[in-house]
């Protein structure tokens, strides 16, 4: 008789047995073993957990493994326990502090959910929609362009230097078709009440997608951080909070040890900023305190990408792009979505080689007129420095010519 172990993930036993397969499908489990769902789901899901989300009792489960030759150990107690146990990181939900990052981020899932409850009792059945409520929910429904913000830029890119990309592949251009979508119906339904009433299905059908992130979220993304991220890096993550700007939640809980963390980051930057060290320039020289004032005072984001493709600084005073501490020394590829990366690659492949040396682009983002310029950096010698990309939103400079 074969022994299958229900504490292992399932990633594991259905690479050491195919059979666990079959009587996963013939359980109803069968989305569990897909491939997306092993890559992404596979290894911080043991078979006790995914019952559990399914509403399969685990005497079904042990029964069908039994009647297929097996013999099962820790089927009792395999689903309340942590899909990992490693020192200095938090394995288990219920255990983490008030305002920790996490639960912040659950707790604006929970005001996103009140928010897509109104949209769907509002348009997923046959009767008119409340213009006036839908607008007004629609509105503050993108707030989950700060909730994704984080999502990406502080928990999905981190992922990476754990080698788990999944979450990434899956989620990021769902997040942006999401996103895209709530911006079109937003100011289609602003600029003309009667819309709701034509686009309500797509109303629906946004709100459908978006509360189908959460469970994602909940599922997938956020056990598999808590069970790699130490608790160093979950400081990081909630130093950057603020960063991103919180919604859905009105007051947010403070995690007091992030905020001593905070704190004293903050004062070791502060104390290297006032030595009178000077850089010397070509055409004079500065403290570091006063270049540090003077790039405060330009409406830009700027963000300097190194020869190996490194993110090593960036100013984000023109607040476009919210741009978080932990982004500094990550590859480019993991600030970007993914289907984005590999035009990301090709231009600073043609700045190394010189084919280009620059390149514009303008677009309106959230009603704004944005230009983002990318420029190649070279030395005196003509060798490839790195990149420079400057984002201006151009809303104040475009008002000033208009009352010419």
């Amino acid at each position: 008789m074969k022994t299958i172990d229900f504490s292992l993930m399932v990633a594991e036993l259905v690479k050491a047995e195919p059979l666990v397969a079959e009587i996963l499908s013939g359980l109803g489990l069968g989305k569990l073993i897909s491939p997306e769902a092993l890559q992404v789901m596979g290894n911080i899901m043991t078979i006790p957990r995914a019952a559990a989300m399914q509403g399969v009792a685990m005497e079904a489960v042990i029964a069908a493994f039994r009647k297929r030759g097996f013999s099962v150990v820790n089927g009792e107690t395999a689903g309340s326990t942590a899909p990992c146990s490693v020192t200095g990181h938090f394995d288990r939900s219920d255990s983490l502090p008030e305002g920790h990052p996490i639960e912040l981020m659950r707790a604006e899932n929970a005001g996103m959910e009140k928010v897509l409850d109104i949209l769907q009792a509002e348009c997923a059945g046959s009767g008119a929609p409340n213009s006036y409520v839908v607008i007004q929910a629609l509105q503050v429904l993108n707030g989950v362009r700060a909730h994704y913000a984080k999502k990406e830029e502080l928990l999905m890119a981190q992922l990476y230097k754990y080698g788990v990309t999944g979450p990434s592949q899956v989620m990021w251009n769902e997040d942006d078709e999401i996103k895209k979508e709530i911006g079109t119906l937003t100011r289609a339904v602003t600029e003309d009440a009667d819309n709701v009433l034509i686009y309500k299905g797509r109303i629906a059908a946004v709100a459908k997608k978006a509360r189908e992130m959460v469970y994602k979220e909940e599922q997938i993304l956020f056990p598999l951080c808590l069970r790699f991220f130490t608790e160093e890096e979950w400081l990081r993550i909630y130093r950057d909070f603020p960063e991103m700007g919180m919604a859905f939640v009105e007051k947010p809980a403070r995690w007091e040890a992030g905020e001593r963390w905070a704190a004293a980051e903050l004062a070791k930057v502060t104390e290297q900023e006032i030595l009178a060290g000077k850089i010397q320039l070509p055409t004079g020289e500065l403290t570091v305190k006063q270049l540090s004032a003077i790039l405060a005072l330009l409406p830009l984001d700027l963000t300097f990408i190194d020869a190996e493709e490194k993110l090593r600084f960036f100013i984000n005073e023109g607040r476009v792009f919210p741009r978080p501490l932990a982004a500094l020394g990550r590859d480019v590829a993991e600030c970007h979505p993914p289907h984005i990366v590999p035009v990301v690659r090709n231009l600073v492949a043609d700045f190394k080689a010189k084919k280009r040396t620059s390149l514009e682009v303008a677009r309106y983002i959230m009603g704004k007129p944005i230009l983002v310029k990318y420029m190649a950096v070279y030395d005196e010698a003509g060798e490839y420095m790195g990149t420079l990309e400057a984002v201006q939103d151009c809303s104040p400079i475009l008002e000033k010519f208009a009352h010419r």
